[in-house]
C-alpha cells in the first residue's frame, strides 16, 4: 500500500545525522521529512541531486548558480596559491642543484 507512509527517526550524535524510513508513492516520489527539510534549509522548487554511490541512493542539496561561483573562485584561488608556492620551491630548487653543479 503506497499511500501508508512509516517515519523512523534516530538522531546522532552530530548535529547533521538523521535518518528516516518513507515509502516510495506509486508515481517514484518520495517525501523529505519536516525535519530533514529544515535542517538542510530546503523549501519548495528547490533543486536536489539524487545519485547511486556504492549501491546506496543518495540525496543532497544542489547548490544554486552563486554557491557554484563562489567555490570555483575559491578553488581558483587555492591553485593559484599553490602554483606561486611550486614556483617558489622550483626557483629554490634550480639555485640549489646550479650550486651543486658549480661545486662539481
Amino acid at each position: 500500500m503506497f499511500s501508508v507512509r512509516i517515519d523512523m527517526y534516530k538522531v546522532g550524535i552530530g548535529d547533521k545525522m538523521y535518518e528516516t524510513i518513507t515509502v516510495v508513492g506509486e508515481r517514484g516520489q518520495i517525501t523529505i521529512p519536516k525535519t530533514i527539510r529544515d535542517l538542510e534549509g530546503l523549501k519548495p522548487r528547490d533543486k536536489i541531486i539524487v545519485k547511486i554511490e556504492d549501491d546506496k541512493i543518495i540525496v543532497e542539496k544542489s547548490f544554486t548558480k552563486k554557491q557554484k561561483e563562489k567555490l570555483m573562485v575559491e578553488g581558483y584561488k587555492k591553485m593559484a596559491k599553490l602554483d606561486k608556492e611550486i614556483e617558489e620551491e622550483w626557483k629554490y630548487a634550480s639555485k640549489e642543484a646550479d650550486a651543486m653543479i658549480d661545486d662539481y
